[in-house]
């Protein structure tokens, strides 16, 4: 029997898990504010429908890959169809912390509507190669019903916890990323003005216990300023270092060194670099040199 989806949410990561559910043979029924973007997959055999409440009528299982906690209330939760949610669970991709996530969580249950949290970490890549870390909160019966889903559109789906719990996890990942890349784009940079060989400098920390692999990874991309094919955009970690900081606050702890590498990051979303990867920070720690 083929399940029916509908989905609300249509960015880079929206649209590549729209076309995996199309892919894994679901009918997938799609609404956006503007219809121009959906044609696309409705070529590829989506169902657009005429307005988000015959979008919400048309499936039991709904996902959002909606911004923020602002366009999840304006689409899902306008008074007129709001009552639709009734008998319906809703798998939830926006970006929320801990407190919001919960906060929905609690309003559409008032709604006799099941809340799924997912917290992704990946690409937009990630999900055609069912390679997307999925961090799943919800109640474990929650998760259950909706655990084949997620397994079509992942192979590396992880039950956390309770709502809140799973974009807790992913955000504390999030900050650890951010901040080791920072550390070393300023040593690089350092190695790098200083003459010194990057070679034996990253010989003495690979055997050091303050190497990660992350190091590695980055190193070409820096080193050649190459930023275009991102893994993660630098957008997206400025949103989720954002989400970072307010749960901290919320929770009296003090990351003002947090503070100042979304200042960093903000600085290159500011000069139009918001789709290039996170590692155009480098450009602003250790800025190309005008040849004379």
């Amino acid at each position: 029997m083929v399940e029916t989806v509908s989905q609300f949410g249509f960015g880079a990561m929206g649209e590549a898990i729209a076309r995996r559910l199309l892919a894994r043979n679901y009918q997938l029924n799609v609404w956006n504010r503007t219809a121009e973007k959906l044609v696309p997959l409705a070529e590829a055999g989506a169902i657009v429908k005429s307005s988000a409440a015959n979008a919400i009528r048309s499936a039991k299982t709904i996902v959002c890959v909606l911004p923020d906690v602002i366009a999840i209330q304006e689409v899902l939760f306008d008074v007129d169809w709001a009552h639709e949610l009734h008998g319906r669970t809703v798998i939830n991709f926006g970006s929320v912390n801990t407190s919001r996530s919960q906060a929905l969580m609690d309003a559409f249950h008032a709604h006799q509507c099941g809340y799924i949290e997912v917290a992704a970490i990946g690409s937009a890549d990630d999900v055609a190669n069912s390679n997307l870390q999925l961090l799943v909160g919800a109640t474990e019966h929650e998760y259950q019903q909706v655990s084949g889903l997620l397994n079509d559109l992942s192979s590396r789906v992880n039950y956390i916890g309770n709502a809140g719990d799973a974009v807790a996890l992913k955000l504390a990942l999030q900050q650890m990323a951010a901040t080791l890349f920072c550390a070393f784009s300023v040593s690089i940079g350092m190695i790098k003005e200083q003459g010194l060989d990057i070679d034996r400098f990253m010989d003495f920390l690979r055997a050091s216990p303050l190497y990660t692999p992350l190091f590695d990874q980055k190193l070409p991309r820096i080193l050649g300023r190459d930023y275009a094919r991102y893994s993660l955009p630098a957008r997206n970690l400025e949103r989720d270092l954002k989400l970072f900081l307010e749960e901290t606050e919320e929770l009296g702890l003090n990351a003002h060194h947090v503070e100042c590498i979304k200042d960093l990051i903000a600085l290159y979303v500011a000069r139009g670099m918001q789709d290039m990867d996170y590692t155009a920070v480098y450009d602003v720690i250790n800025p190309p040199k005008e040849e004379v």
